[in-house]
Formats: structure tokens, sequence, C-alpha cells
């Protein structure tokens, strides 16, 4: 017996799910399930996000499906958070069944009263590495990984590059956001990364605390998303914990033209901070733009 546990409950191998978010336990022993934190190996109970909706869950090895809102997941595999298939209802009942590689959503409408847009059955397979889809998730209680993880200015939920690395990028604060289809060449770098920017207001300091202390790699994503700006407008250097690193950067002419990303890539040593500062050229119409950077454990 399990005291204080939500039914009714998914059994994802020997983790018990509960159908509304709450703790998640061991099937084994009942004690509650945790992920471990990588800097301090400290647990912090397991969790997933969802809003309204009345079906409960139901669950493959690599995904848990369930009504949040519109249809939602949350990918097991990469422990991504939770994330919506928009436009389609989710029935009452579980509805969306994954199998052999394919997630089948029956049509749940005959007593539906709820105002969705598409009412019809569908099928759907992965396919990580199309530019033109994006999928995005919420998970705010994924702290970053100290050991190594991205950043996504602008962007509208955390991500993980599935087709890539395997890092998992985490959400900024930006002021542009594109559709990654809009990237002409991606130069090294990933084209929902580029999509995105922070335009700062005039010198900025971006912080990244808590990473494990000793020699990083960073790397700093650029492309400009300003379809008017011409080689000469935006000129600025970065600093790097006080330390030049780009003198007089301009990502229009490095790049060649708007949409075409550029990747610089450093060795750091840090204490735990690496601090980041943009700072403009002097002359310079415009001010300085970071789309992304990763900190790499190596």
């Amino acid at each position: 017996e399990i005291d204080n546990f939500l039914l009714p409950a998914t059994l994802h191998q020997d983790m018990l799910i509960p159908g509304r978010p709450g703790r998640a336990v061991s099937v084994l022993t009942g004690e509650t399930w945790e992920r471990e934190q990588p800097l301090t190996g400290a647990g912090e109970n397991w969790s997933y996000s969802r809003r309204y909706g009345c079906n409960t869950l139901n669950a493959s090895v690599n995904l848990l499906l369930y009504r949040t809102g519109y249809a939602g997941f949350f990918d097991l595999a990469n422990d991504s958070g939770t994330g919506n298939f928009s436009g389609f209802r989710s029935g009452c009942t579980p509805n969306m069944i994954p199998a052999d590689g394919v997630l089948s959503a029956l049509d749940y409408t005959r007593t539906c009263t709820c105002s969705y847009g598409l009412q019809t059955s569908l099928a759907m397979i992965h396919m990580p590495d199309d530019p033109n889809i994006e999928f995005w998730t919420r998970y705010d209680s994924a702290l970053p990984d100290p050991r190594g993880h991205g950043v996504n200015f602008g962007a509208p939920g955390r991500r993980v590059d599935v087709a890539g690395s395997g890092l998992t990028w985490h959400d900024r604060p930006g002021s542009h956001r594109r559709h990654a289809s809009a990237i002409k060449e991606a130069n090294g770098s990933i084209p929902w990364v580029l999509s995105s920017m922070l335009e700062a207001d005039s010198k900025q300091t971006i912080r990244i605390d808590d990473v494990v202390a000793g020699s990083h790699t960073l790397r700093l994503h650029f492309a400009e998303l300003d379809p008017q700006a011409a080689p000469g407008d935006r000129v600025f250097h970065v600093l790097v914990n006080g330390e030049s690193v780009i003198e007089n950067l301009d990502v229009t002419t490095a790049a060649d033209g708007p949409f075409r990303g550029l990747v610089h890539e450093f060795k750091v040593e840090t204490d735990g901070t690496i601090a980041l500062e943009l700072e403009p050229a002097e002359g310079s119409r415009l001010t300085p733009i970071i789309n992304g950077l990763e900190v790499l454990d190596k």
C-alpha cells in the first residue's frame, strides 16, 4: 500500500506515475521517485505538468500521453517536459495509442461539446531531423545540468537536441523569434537555436551560474534576424569572465547575410560562474545580439 498516491496511475517499467501531477513512486519500494541533480547529488521529486483535461494517462517506453488542454505528451526518453499536439482534442478516456514507432490518435468527438479545431483521426511518426517541425516543451522544475547545457535566448520553451549532441537547451528571455525554416544556412549551428535571439539594450552581461568548476568549452551562436541589417550596422565586442575573446564582431558580414548562422568556440576556466559581456563597438548603429550558447564539459 502506498499512502497519499493519486490514482489511476500508469506503470512505466518500475516507476508508477500518477494520473495527475504529483509524486511518482517505485513499485518495488513505494518510495518517491527522484531525479538526481548532477552537481550536488541531491534528489528532487520527479514530476510532470499538465493543465486541464479529463482523461487518464497512456504510456509507451518513450512517451507519456495525456490531455493537457490539447493532446499532450512527455518525452520520457529525454526527460523533456510537457509538450502539446495542438489542434485536436485528446479523449476523455485515453485515445492516443503508441505502438511500433507510430502514434495513433483515434477520433473522440462523438459526445464532445468542447471547441477544438480538428475533428479527425490521425497517426504521427517521429521526425527529429526535419527543420520545418518545431516542438517545444515546458519543464520549470528541470535545472540546467552544470556539466553541460544550452541556453536558447527568446525560445518558447525547453528542447533537447535529439538529432545531434543530445544536449538539453533551456529558454531565457529574448527579443526576436522566427520559425526555424527562416534560417538559410546553419553553418555548424542549429536552425531552431538561431531562429530566436536577444538584442541587448546597449552593453549587457549574461551570467551562467552553478557550472562545475574547471575547464569548459563555450560555444556562442549568432544569426542576424533583422532583414534590414546591413554590413557594418551591428558591430560589437565579446568578453568572457573579463577577457576579450572577439573584437569587432559583425555577424551579418561574417555569416554572409542575415538568417545565416555563425559559431565561435573558446576554452574557458571557471570557478562555477561564466560571465559573458556583449559590448557595442564605437559607432555601431545597432546593439549586440546573441542567439544561443552552449557550456560543454570538455
